[in-house]
């Protein structure tokens, strides 16, 4: 399965590549699908397996996505949470106690 990423500009999406591909991820710029909206027409795709090293690299450096997608079995785009460990990653929900 893959995931895809959306930024909030073409720049954005440009230097997530770079960060991966220096990393030696398989990534690959693709047009934002039609199912899914975005102010940027481009996208990045990558291995579902390789979303929680990404996120921890866009993290280190700076970059900032606007919404993370894969397929469902029926072929339909699921939004998915970006949501990493607590070890210092990235974390979109409050910790529990906050609200």
């Amino acid at each position: 399965m893959k995931c895809i990423f959306l930024f909030e500009s073409v720049h954005q999406v440009m230097r997530a590549e770079k960060v991966l591909k220096r990393e030696g991820m398989e990534v690959d710029l693709i047009p934002v699908p039609r199912e899914i909206s975005s102010d940027c027409g481009v996208a990045l795709e990558l291995p579902l397996g390789l979303r929680e090293e990404a996120l921890r690299l866009f993290k280190e450096n700076g970059i900032s996505i606007m919404k993370c997608y894969t397929r469902d079995q029926g072929g339909k785009f699921v939004p998915l949470t970006p949501s990493l460990s607590p070890a210092g990653r990235v974390e979109k929900t409050r910790p529990r106690g906050e609200g």
